[in-house]
């Protein structure tokens, strides 16, 4: 796992990013699952949190949810891929000693979830630290355009005034650290004219 072949850099304090981080065939053997994936095998999943920004989010910036809003978020979640043997063994083989290798971090446990984002799929501002320590976002966007919607965005420095936007391309990933005021995110809906859907796996770690 080289660092010239992974291309793995830091991008701002808390949220790192490598490309081409699966060998070719093994990135497009598990596209094709996911797009060969049966309509029943994805859940739609719609969350509605009316607490959420004035319990469990603490807001400490004008430019981030104020505690009467509501947290929304509406995606799809595959079980089917998330425990499909091929995904799981490429993911432990190539993704998992990133973590060591480049963030001198041990994983003690971690969780795989595959998703579809569609037309209007999107997520509000929230924290992933119930989940675990880091958050990694592995990509399989062959074309994606940056107003097609979908983006992964964090609210950076500056209390939150600086955004970071991660684009979902081919074969990518990025990391962030999930613990509160680290790296609160949200992702940006897919638009009506976005010529594919968004899939994406992401990888809770403890």
């Amino acid at each position: 796992l080289s660092m010239k072949n992974k291309k793995f850099k830091k991008i701002s304090k808390n949220i790192y990013e490598a490309e081409n981080v699966f060998p070719k065939k093994v990135a497009e053997k598990i596209f094709s699952k996911f797009k060969k994936n049966d309509s029943k095998s994805w859940k739609l999943i719609i969350q509605k949190k009316p607490e959420n920004y004035s319990t469990l989010f603490k807001n400490y910036s004008k430019f981030l949810p104020d505690k009467d809003e509501i947290y929304l978020a509406k995606f799809y979640r595959s079980n089917k891929l998330r425990n499909n043997p091929y995904i799981k063994q490429s993911i432990q083989k190539f993704i998992l000693p990133l973590f060591k290798k480049y963030l001198k971090y041990n994983i003690k446990s971690y969780e795989i979830r595959c998703h579809k984002w569609k037309k209007n799929n999107h997520s509000r501002l929230h924290f992933d630290d119930y989940a675990g320590s880091y958050s990694a976002n592995l990509n399989f966007n062959k074309t994606w355009k940056w107003d097609w919607g979908g983006i992964l965005s964090i609210p950076g420095e500056n209390n939150g005034k600086k955004l970071f936007s991660v684009y979902p391309g081919w074969n990518s990933l990025n990391i962030f650290l999930s613990g509160k005021k680290n790296t609160p995110h949200f992702v940006t809906p897919v638009q009506s004219f976005a010529k594919s859907h968004r899939y994406s796996i992401t990888i809770f770690i403890k």
